[in-house]
């Protein structure tokens, strides 16, 4: 069984309301119809309900299957809304009228309503910018108390063809932190090995990635890497942990014999802590394209409620793998 076969397994077990907004786009609606097919959510899908249902019906899909909508143009729900949203941002100086506008926006009104408890989650992001996408989820939903940072993570599945380093990787952070301090890079891989170990069921080998491995550079880009995996090997225990490491060592045992032969380490690593977003968000890429793998996310972490956002280029399938995921991280 696949990993995400035993997310979708779980998935149907927990019976969570998961939101998809983006009730314009083909691919969401395809999403949607699919998973409720397979019984992973229960979708709600944002919008007039006839509307949606006139678009699905011209998308050639045969189905009986009804879905709920809400629609976000309801004066009841814009005026409940305006008022939960005044009450949470009052603090910051916004007036009730402003709160009315910024409801009107449909990611605002999805957060909302998961704030709200009307749904479980929230995914979006196949049209919807990531900046705003998690902009309101930070703004509104909010980070839990136990985490220092909120940071997202892929899922990269590989085929097999390969899967010469494993069937899934784990690559964090490549989609929210731009530029992460020492002690941010920390805490992005402290809550990436309890995702992978608690969620994903997966025990994590931790590669601290880098332009360099041990000593053999002194680049203050080298020695924030490596600050941050000493901060990494105090607070998370029993999990191996390498870096600064280039990600050919990470990898290849023979590899890292010549540049680090005194290493502990076993490789492959499973997940892969990225130094910036630029080397994080390019990776994943290089990859997915590269090697055909498919990538589930980015996957938020740090939340106090499920909000995942989509990649613009996501198709309809990553939508049904992001949303079993998300219904996984639900309580």
């Amino acid at each position: 069984m696949t990993l995400i076969q035993n997310l979708e397994l779980k998935a149907r077990k927990k019976d969570k309301r998961i939101l998809l907004p983006e009730s314009t786009d083909n691919r969401v609606l395809i999403a949607a119809i699919d998973i409720s097919k397979k019984n992973i959510a229960k979708v709600i899908l944002l919008g007039e309900e006839k509307s949606i249902q006139s678009k699905i019906k011209d998308l050639g899909i045969q189905t009986d299957i009804s879905i709920e909508c809400i629609d976000p143009n309801n004066e009841k729900l814009i005026d409940k809304y305006s008022n939960l949203l005044w009450n949470k941002r009052k603090h910051k100086g916004i007036e009730l009228s402003q709160a009315r506008e910024l409801v009107r926006d449909r990611t605002v009104f999805s957060m909302l309503l998961l704030e709200d408890g009307q749904v479980d989650g929230v995914v979006t992001g196949a049209i919807t910018p990531s900046k705003v996408v998690l902009g309101n989820a930070l703004k509104i939903v909010g980070a839990r108390d136990d985490v220092d940072l909120v940071s997202s993570f892929f899922i990269m599945m590989f085929d097999k063809n390969h899967q010469q380093y494993g069937k899934e990787i784990i690559f964090s952070d490549c989609a929210m932190n731009v530029n992460p301090n020492s002690k941010e890079l920390a805490s992005i891989a402290i809550t990436t090995a309890k995702t992978a170990k608690d969620l994903l069921g997966i025990d994590p080998k931790i590669a601290m990635l880098s332009f360099a491995t041990h000593n053999s550079n002194k680049h203050e880009l080298v020695i924030k890497v490596k600050d941050a995996t000493k901060e990494c090997k105090k607070l998370i225990k029993n999990a191996e942990i390498a870096g600064n490491i280039q990600l050919d060592a990470a990898m290849d045992p023979n590899v890292l014999k010549v540049k680090h032969p005194n290493s502990n380490f076993t490789p492959p690593a499973n997940v892969l802590i990225f130094p910036n977003l630029d080397s994080g968000n390019i990776g994943y890429k290089l990859v997915q394209r590269f090697s055909k793998a498919q990538a589930i996310g980015p996957i938020l972490q740090g939340l106090k409620k499920p909000v995942n956002d989509l990649s613009r280029g996501c198709s309809a399938e990553e939508i049904v793998n992001t949303v079993s995921v998300t219904v996984n991280q639900c309580n």
